[in-house]
């Protein structure tokens, strides 16, 4: 057997990590890359260990990035690579966390002739996964990317040059609309339960759910309480949460989800001023909550947050302003 050589980057990026590879040497989109990178990450074998993967979904994704016809861009197709079988989720959509190592990337291989302005370049990014487009500043030094700031991202040690994102055009990047439904509030069922729901498509298709709702049907009074611990041994909160899930998936025109999208995420408000509390699930049929939050629901959380009357903008107890910042408290 030939031994195949595949040039890549490893970056952790925001609160995720995973490979970098360019376009020009992985196959095209279709089966023999998907081949290419489950074995990669080592998916379906025990503890990865023939792989790069890190044995969680927020460890275990690859970004292709590629040149672009226009100058100053590049491409991106994120993939998001099951750990336990050799697949790779279609259904995902861009990932906002790997998405601040694209420009360093890019710039880092020579895919682009950025836009300079002092010490900062610009690296615009066309997503294959969507259409969406996104513009990146990324530090520069004498020597190239400034990887060495102050800035600091929860849950992970250490500061670094900070990357800062715009997304352009992400509003209905997976269905078509910023509300599928043409509503801030839709009322979803589940277990002959009844919970209001907002279901917002920008940047990521997502489901907010009011956590004061839904949960003291199942014993819990507070969102701090849902941990990832609680949600692997909670089937079934976690089986109620997947039937609004699938129930929502057909509401906003995405058929019955048999993938993994739209995501899910309760939401409740804190004592914070410009600040609601969030709980995140990649799969809730598979009681999987994510460690923190992606960044595309981030985007998509902060939208809804603009939506008077929506769920979220009801936790968050006022409509924030476009250019003042929010918090999103995560309780896991």
């Amino acid at each position: 057997m030939s031994l195949l050589r595949v040039p890549f980057a490893f970056y952790r990026s925001g609160s995720s990590r995973g490979l970098f590879l360019q376009e020009e040497h992985v196959p095209a989109r279709g089966a023999a890359r998907e081949r290419l990178l489950c074995k990669l990450m080592g998916s379906g074998v025990p503890g990865q260990v023939s792989g790069f993967g890190g044995l969680t979904g927020p460890t275990n994704k690859v970004m292709i990035v590629g040149r672009h016809s226009q100058s100053g861009w590049v491409t991106m197709d994120f993939n998001q690579v099951a750990v336990d079988v050799p697949k790779v989720d279609f259904s995902h959509g861009d990932c906002g966390n790997m998405l601040a190592a694209v420009g360093p990337f890019a710039l880092e291989q020579g895919l682009v002739e950025p836009e300079i302005n002092g010490q900062k370049a610009t690296v615009r990014i066309h997503s294959a996964n969507t259409g969406a487009c996104y513009e990146a500043e990324v530090a520069l030094n004498k020597h190239g990317v400034e990887y060495q700031g102050d800035t600091a991202v929860p849950g992970v040690p250490g500061t670094f040059a900070p990357v800062h994102l715009a997304a352009v055009g992400v509003a209905g990047s997976q269905t078509g609309a910023l509300l599928p439904t043409g509503r801030s509030v839709d009322l979803l069922e589940a277990d002959g339960l009844h919970w209001e729901a907002t279901l917002v498509d920008f940047a990521r298709a997502l489901v907010v759910l009011d956590a004061n709702a839904v949960l003291p049907a199942f014993g819990y009074s507070e969102l701090t309480e849902i941990t990832l611990e609680v949600a692997r041994n909670d089937p079934k909160l976690c089986a109620a949460l997947e039937a609004a899930r699938r129930q929502a998936s057909k509401a906003m025109g995405m058929g019955d989800c048999a993938g993994n999208s739209p995501k899910l995420a309760l939401v409740a408000p804190t004592t914070e001023a410009n600040s609601l509390a969030c709980c995140y699930f990649v799969a809730p049929e598979r009681q999987e909550m994510h460690p923190t939050i992606a960044m595309t629901a981030a985007q998509a959380l902060g939208a809804a947050c603009l939506l008077e009357g929506s769920v979220a903008w009801k936790a968050l107890g006022k409509t924030p302003t476009v250019r003042r910042s929010m918090v999103i408290a995560l309780s896991c």
